[in-house]
């Protein structure tokens, strides 16, 4: 109270001029103030929804692709460890020279030389689905634009 005294003091001590100046430079101080809180962060999810809106729109869509595919990989049917072995198995040799497979136990072994990224992809999507195969172990190692290594997939347990 005695801070607002003190102002209409000051205020009426000054000229009908200056009077007017001051109440001009406090209204622009507030329309400032209301600018930057109330007015400027509205402004400016306003003008980045359209940036958002078309990102929610984008995530949207690959989620709907993963539940498809999530949906896909329920309903398959549960293979056995042989079965998963057998599946695994023609992937390499559909792989050629570059791919060797060897089996121990609920464990497949697979030594890899010179295959590209694409490649090598496609085969771990493949065994993912066709075999019901997790990779456990990956040794590789980068040449140039190829890939030389080892891979371990854990074949699914036979169903009791």
């Amino acid at each position: 109270m005695k801070l607002l005294q003190t102002w209409q003091a000051f205020v009426s001590q000054r000229s009908a001029r200056e009077q007017s100046g001051i109440y001009a430079a406090v209204w622009l101080m507030g329309l400032g103030l209301l600018w930057q809180i109330a007015v400027a962060p509205a402004w400016q999810v306003w003008r980045d929804s359209d940036a958002q809106l078309a990102q929610l729109a984008q995530q949207h869509t690959e989620m709907l692709a993963l539940q498809q595919q999530a949906k896909l990989l329920q309903s398959q049917t549960h293979l056995g460890s042989a079965q998963a072995a057998q599946a695994l198995q023609s992937i390499c040799l559909n792989l050629g020279e570059k791919v060797k497979c060897s089996r121990q136990a609920h464990q497949m072994t697979t030594d890899v030389k010179g295959l590209s990224p694409q490649v090598m992809a496609q085969a771990w999507a493949q065994a993912r689905i066709q075999a019901q195969a997790v990779v456990v172990e990956i040794h590789l190692q980068r040449q140039g634009e190829a890939w030389n290594g080892q891979w371990i997939w854990a074949l699914p347990e036979d169903a009791p």
